[in-house]
């Protein structure tokens, strides 16, 4: 989670208001009007959107009148028809910050997303809203594909991820928020973001673009991963409305991780690990017994060398695949220090918190950019919490 101003949360769940600022940039500096201000847009619809399961985590979809106001008496279309006009997909970019307004006035400001603009639409003759969409700055380094086949090994795999995004975007700061690291014997990719990925998944480490734009390379969460923040209904809390879904679909309770083939060697070096939790919906082992069954998943990871490193992801992969048989999707009060792969604990009845209390790993959320607008959230249940 985004740290969040002191006060946040009780404000979020008391009476608020909603400010949202999204301010245009270009070649690092915000784009401004002839009389200096800058340009900041009336945003009249609209929504962030973050999926773990998406190369650039945040997206966003936003709508704004057909003409803005450049000075006291003067405006422009919004959309856009020369590379140099504000919402051109030309290099300019949204930084958007989410503010609630407490009842003494006060704001509380969360950066909600920096977005490389793709696309505008809407009336050439300014007839109808214009619609604006973008992407955070992952797709930079997405769209960065190699020519041909690179080989990279180095005492750091982190340098190495660090590395292939400073290819790319050389001024971008990269934050290394983990001490996971570990030699990379030398491996061929054919894709800058596979490599990254890749690399990412064997070291149980995550990389993406947090709100401000600056990339992260931290811990993927495990099933031990401590909540941070909890969602119940009523009053002193944000949840209105958890609709369940069950399905096997996409669920493993047991992961195989293979990593190279030592010389002399029929097999690869593999680690194991499973859902041990019996609190755990997808609990590992006989169904004659209450268990979830055995649903084995196989990683192939040739970068890595030795069963320690495979066992350590095989564990992180382990909390990425189970939980699915219990899903729920979410309608809550908007948090936008909310992050992707959270761990969250969701309470459907305050009057028994120990007994319906489960720890959630958040998916995907959409964060509405108006008030009034829904802020819905996907989890996996990933098991009893068992300390409140």
């Amino acid at each position: 989670m985004w740290p969040v101003p002191g006060g946040y949360g009780e404000t979020l769940v008391a009476s608020h208001g909603l400010r949202v600022f999204a301010d245009v940039w270009r070649a690092g500096q915000p784009v401004r009007w002839p009389d200096g201000s800058v340009v900041s847009l009336p945003i009249t619809g609209g929504s962030i959107t973050v999926d773990r399961t998406q190369s650039a985590r945040r997206s966003i979809n936003i709508t704004v009148p057909p003409f803005l106001r450049s000075g006291t008496y003067t405006q422009v279309p919004a959309l856009p028809s020369l590379p140099s006009d504000v919402l051109g997909h030309y290099g300019q970019e949204l930084r958007v910050r989410h503010a609630l307004v407490a009842a003494d006035g006060t704001l509380l400001v969360v950066p909600v997303g920096r977005f490389r603009i793709d696309s505008g639409a809407g009336s050439d003759l300014g007839l109808t809203e214009v619609t604006i969409a973008g992407v955070s700055r992952e797709a930079y380094v997405v769209d960065d594909i190699f020519t041909a086949p690179r080989t990279f090994s180095n005492p750091s795999g982190i340098a190495i991820i660090r590395q292939l995004i400073l290819e790319t975007l050389p001024d971008a700061e990269v934050a290394v928020l983990t001490r996971r690291d570990r030699r990379v014997t030398p491996t061929t990719w054919d894709d800058r973001w596979t490599a990254i990925s890749e690399l990412a998944a064997s070291l149980s480490v995550q990389v993406y673009a947090d709100p401000t734009g600056r990339f992260v390379i931290t811990d993927l969460p495990t099933l031990a991963t401590k909540p941070v923040w909890r969602f119940q209904p009523q009053a002193g809390g944000s949840l209105l409305e958890a609709a369940r879904t069950s399905s096997r679909t996409g669920v493993y309770n047991r992961v195989a991780v293979q990593g190279s083939t030592p010389d002399g060697a029929t097999v690869a070096t593999t680690g194991v690990d499973w859902d041990k939790d019996p609190t755990s919906p997808t609990f590992y082992g006989d169904p004659d017994t209450g268990a979830y069954g055995k649903v084995t998943k196989v990683v192939s990871m040739p970068s890595l060398t030795t069963l320690a490193d495979c066992q350590a992801a095989a564990s992180t992969q382990l909390a990425l695949s189970t939980g699915g048989a219990e899903s729920l999707d979410l309608a809550t009060i908007p948090h936008a220090g909310l992050e992707a792969l959270d761990v969250v604990e969701i309470v459907t009845d305050p009057g028994r918190v120990f007994a319906t209390a489960r720890r959630h790993m958040v998916d995907n959320f959409t964060l509405p950019l108006v008030p009034g607008g829904q802020f819905s959230v996907a989890t996996r249940d990933v098991g009893a919490v068992t300390d409140s």
